[in-house]
């Protein structure tokens, strides 16, 4: 009788155990991306042809913003970046944990020789690969960039959409969605990136961003145009989560007209109670999720009442984008 209870003690610590180790494995699935940095070139709405830096998947197209990556619920992530601009770049995610090398148990910082951050992490240099690891991540919806030289860098084109959601079709605890849409804001300034491109920036010709004047206004890397890129799509009834951000150096102000959104989370934190609102206030860096639930057949405005509605003083342009609505 001993000899059979110790045997069933010992079969069900097998079993616990053996449960214990693939809940612990499937908690610490790690996402890899692979990134690579390198410069492309965008053809604006007047034709002008404005050199940009971006990033892409693998050996794939480079484009601006980079890929969105998606981190499955529970997922850890990890980017290995190859670096094949002329300096020195890297990535971050604010709003998470500054992200490790792979090696060390803390993150590393950059700094000039007189002292100056350079970057907030450590940096990919030229021709080489490095890797970005988050341990662990907060749930929402973030943007990622460049860490090094970021007002710079990241006007050029290095930044991208991120999301982690708390569970599959569910944003945050109470907060489910039939259909997620990302809307990108930023800016060029053709100067800037033509003194970049010239190996001028930070001479008398262009020497900082205090002379940032932007000329283009874009929703996802695109300008509004004569023939505008696609509009996002719903259907009627849909509850539609809005993952609004802004990789650009001015604020912006999202707006609909003929929906009110709920605002539920602000930088990946969760309100403790939802704001109706038509219009979002989104500063420089700012990430903002909120909900519409479209109830008409119809295509609803999305527009920038901060005005950023031209290209190069020439309407229609800019940001501008309607939520296409089919029943």
């Amino acid at each position: 009788m001993k000899s059979l209870i110790k045997d069933g003690a010992a079969r069900r610590f097998v079993v616990l155990a053996a449960l214990a180790v693939a809940a612990t494995t499937a908690h610490s699935a790690e996402t890899v991306i692979d990134l690579r940095a390198a410069a492309t070139t965008v053809t604006m709405p007047d034709g002008v042809v404005v050199t940009m830096w971006g990033y892409a998947l693998g050996a794939g197209a480079v484009t601006v913003p980079g890929p969105a990556i998606t981190v499955p619920p529970g997922d850890t992530l990890r980017i290995n970046l190859t670096n094949n601009l002329t300096e020195n770049v890297s990535v971050m995610i604010p709003g998470q944990p500054m992200p490790l090398d792979g090696t060390s148990s803390s993150p590393q910082v950059v700094r000039n020789p007189d002292g100056r951050m350079r970057s907030f992490t450590h940096e990919t240099a030229p021709g080489q690969t490095a890797a970005y690891v988050w341990p662990s991540l907060k749930t929402g919806s973030y943007l990622y960039q460049s860490a090094t030289h970021p007002a710079v860098q990241l006007q050029m084109g290095l930044y991208g959409a991120l999301a982690h959601d708390q569970a599959s079709g569910s944003a945050y605890t109470g907060v489910p969605y039939d259909r997620s849409v990302t809307l990108v804001y930023s800016e060029i300034d053709p100067a800037l990136h033509a003194a970049v491109r010239d190996g001028v920036y930070g001479t008398a010709a262009y020497p900082s961003t205090i002379n940032y004047k932007p000329e283009y206004f874009l929703i996802n890397g695109a300008p509004y145009s004569a023939t505008p890129p696609a509009f996002p799509t719903a259907t009627t009834g849909q509850r539609v989560l809005l993952r609004l951000m802004n990789a650009g150096l001015q604020t912006h102000a999202p707006t609909l007209l003929g929906l009110y959104a709920s605002l539920v989370a602000e930088d990946g934190n969760l309100y403790p109670h939802t704001l109706d609102q038509y219009c979002v206030m989104l500063p420089a860096g700012k990430t903002i999720d909120a909900l519409v639930v479209p109830s008409e057949v119809k295509k609803y405005p999305i527009y920038d009442h901060s005005l950023g509605l031209t290209n190069v003083a020439t309407a229609p342009g800019g940001m501008l984008t309607y939520l296409n609505v089919t029943s």
